[in-house]
């Protein structure tokens, strides 16, 4: 069979919030997504539930075909296929029957919808060729060949936590956490209340919002203690003038007034150069361009997150029966979804995997050499968790016992031969990546895989099998 041409590729990953797609690969290197669309169609009418259109001027017609991973409307995500061919078809010109489809999906995704899909994509947008591919495999393939991985893909309502053993996904041990990014939200909600919605997302995305170190979070503006604790904020009296000083004072008020405005701007000067954990307050700007300081909730309303995931990564990882496997799990840790982006994520994600996880001398945790290593993650995290393994496994030449894992976590490395993603450090979305490159396998190469059978479905398989085919090159 011929190798089809890399211009004819055709790449979505749909998620619940918003898809990536490109169509053609660069030749020289593997670049970023050429597109990103809100994973949305809307309604022609409330009176009639399965006819779409791309857009609508009112909002309560939108229709969200995925809620938590799951395809809850696949009738609404084929009709979103359907506008991204179309948009490609304007640009392009190209012919269907020539096109190769990725799609990128969950593994929350039913058997039915898939076949559903199969047949969308053959009987209503003839597509000529066409494989549907687990989005944790393909985030595993973006770090290189690594056989064995933990992929931990953080969403916007829920996390997915996902094995690979021996290049194989281990769907039936896959764990589901309904929390992701949406928790963080509802607990800065309830701590600031006279937020919009909006305006609380706006805040999680800002540069301001950050998941302090617990060594950064002893040396803020509030102290450790000051930052966990949810006291009311107290009453400002900046900008107040004491009439008690002008009054028995000899100074006249104008000079009192020329020389409190000079301090005030002189603090100004200074809180401008101090990082964003030394402050009292920040701020950001909302969508609608308004300025909103805020207190020390700004580093708040991740803990429900972190503690929910980890929990969760033991329950999927105690399942591998092989201890070998499933410490390289542990030391192949690769995190995806928007969510990890948030300045401080990884790295907090991390000392929580290791102080809730980590096989201590002696049977026990050793938690306060954990925190007093933790000030090293800010200038590189791998260095800092490689520090804790050993300190918390190596110290007074003392060995484990074999059976007792795990011994280390880290996360995967990022290989150097991607330079628009390392430049653009746009690692959340690597699982596009890995189906780029597992697109060029299948698709590029022109033969199958070891036994000589196809990896993806054709129009005359499709036409022998129909949409049960896609069992036959699944992954």
């Amino acid at each position: 069979m011929a190798p089809i041409k890399d211009d004819n590729f055709l790449i979505i990953q749909p998620g619940s919030q918003f898809t990536l797609f490109s169509f053609g690969l660069n030749q020289e290197s593997l670049a970023l997504p050429h597109y990103k669309i809100p994973t949305k169609v809307y309604l022609k009418s409330k009176d009639v539930p399965e006819e779409f259109t791309s857009k609508s001027e009112d909002e309560s017609l939108a229709v969200y075909p995925i809620i938590k991973g799951e395809i809850v409307n696949v009738n609404a995500l084929n009709y979103l296929l359907k506008i991204i061919l179309k948009s490609i078809h304007k640009i392009s010109y190209i012919i269907p029957s020539n096109v190769a489809l990725t799609l990128i999906g969950s593994n929350r995704w039913s058997k039915l919808d898939i076949e559903y899909i199969t047949h969308y994509a053959f009987e209503s947008l003839q597509i000529g060729n066409f494989t549907i591919l687990p989005l944790s495999l393909c985030a595993n393939f973006s770090f290189g060949s690594i056989p064995n991985s933990l992929v931990i893909d953080v969403g916007h309502e829920k996390t997915e936590i996902t094995p690979i053993i021996d290049y194989q996904v281990m769907r039936h041990l896959s764990v589901t956490v309904n929390k992701g990014s949406q928790s963080i939200n509802k607990n800065l909600s309830e701590l600031l209340p006279e937020l919009t919605l909006d305006q609380i997302e706006s805040l999680k995305l800002s540069p301001i919002y950050e998941i302090l170190s617990e060594e950064d979070a002893k040396n803020s503006f509030f102290g450790l203690a000051g930052i966990e604790s949810d006291d009311k904020k107290s009453a400002e009296d900046d900008g107040i003038l004491d009439v008690a000083a002008i009054v028995t004072s000899d100074r006249n008020t104008r000079d009192l007034l020329e020389e409190k405005s000079k301090n005030k701007v002189k603090i100004e000067e200074e809180e401008e150069t101090k990082p964003n954990s030394e402050l009292e307050k920040n701020t950001f700007i909302d969508n609608n361009g308004n300025e909103i300081t805020i207190g020390k909730e700004r580093f708040q309303g991740h803990n429900e997150l972190l503690s929910s995931i980890s929990f969760n990564v033991q329950l999927c990882v105690e399942q591998i029966s092989d201890l070998r496997k499933r410490q390289e799990c542990f030391d192949n840790v690769i995190l995806v979804g928007a969510t990890t982006k948030i300045n401080g994520f990884k790295d907090s994600l991390l000392v929580t995997l290791l102080r809730d996880h980590l096989i201590a001398i002696k049977g026990h945790y050793q938690a306060q050499q954990a925190t007093n290593a933790e000030a090293a993650f800010r200038n590189d995290g791998n260095s800092a968790a490689n520090s804790m393994n050993k300190m918390l496994v190596g110290s007074n030449n003392e060995t484990f016992n074999s059976y007792q894992v795990p011994k280390s976590i880290k996360y995967c490395k990022f290989p150097d031969y991607f330079p628009e993603w390392k430049k653009a450090g746009n690692f959340e979305d690597v699982s596009f990546l890995g189906g780029q490159i597992l697109s060029k396998q299948i698709f590029g190469t022109g033969h199958g895989n070891n036994n000589g059978e196809t990896l993806y479905l054709n129009k005359e398989s499709y036409l022998e099998s129909g949409p049960l085919g896609i069992w036959d090159v699944s992954f």
